[in-house]
């Protein structure tokens, strides 16, 4: 009879592993989701810096040229160098801010992968512990009908010579 309880013991202790993988499968999603969306706010805030700095450089050439202006002469030579150079810093200045950004949301989403990757593992490997519980407890109760745990126990009969 203990090898029964034995198999019954293995089967929950496997049903409780698959239990388990499931539940790190959900939270393991659940936290990539998190990672997607916190990936899209990057990429969304590198933007909006990007706009920011587009604006910053309206108001800087505004006020150049106002100054170049201002002298008399026309925009040339260094004045306009100058020009041109202050767009291109920054021009550069925006793309370093978008790549940052599309950095940042790329490294979070490949987390987010990987985490969901783990739970999906976690789910795998639940799955197999419930399979070789059942495995384990069937070893169990024929281990237990070999050894004559199950049934009336039949004994030789004294023999009288």
């Amino acid at each position: 009879m203990g090898a029964v309880f034995q198999a019954i013991g293995q089967i929950k202790e496997g049903k409780i592993a698959e239990a388990e993988g499931q539940f790190a499968k959900k939270i393991a999603i659940r936290n990539q989701q998190a990672l997607e969306r916190q990936a899209k706010a990057e990429r969304e805030a590198a933007s909006m810096e990007a706009d920011r700095a587009a604006r910053q450089e309206k108001i800087v050439m505004g006020a150049q040229r106002a100054q170049a202006g201002k002298s008399g002469g026309q925009i040339a030579g260094s004045s306009l160098d100058f020009l041109a150079d202050t767009a291109r810093q920054f021009s550069i200045q925006r793309n370093l801010i978008l790549r940052g950004g599309l950095i940042r949301g790329q490294e979070l989403r490949e987390q987010g992968q990987i985490v969901k990757a783990k739970g999906r593992w976690a789910a795998t490997l639940g799955k197999q512990a419930k399979q070789l519980s059942y495995i384990k407890a069937t070893g169990t109760i024929l281990g237990g009908a070999q050894s004559g745990q199950f049934g009336p126990k039949i004994e030789k009969a004294a023999t009288f010579t």
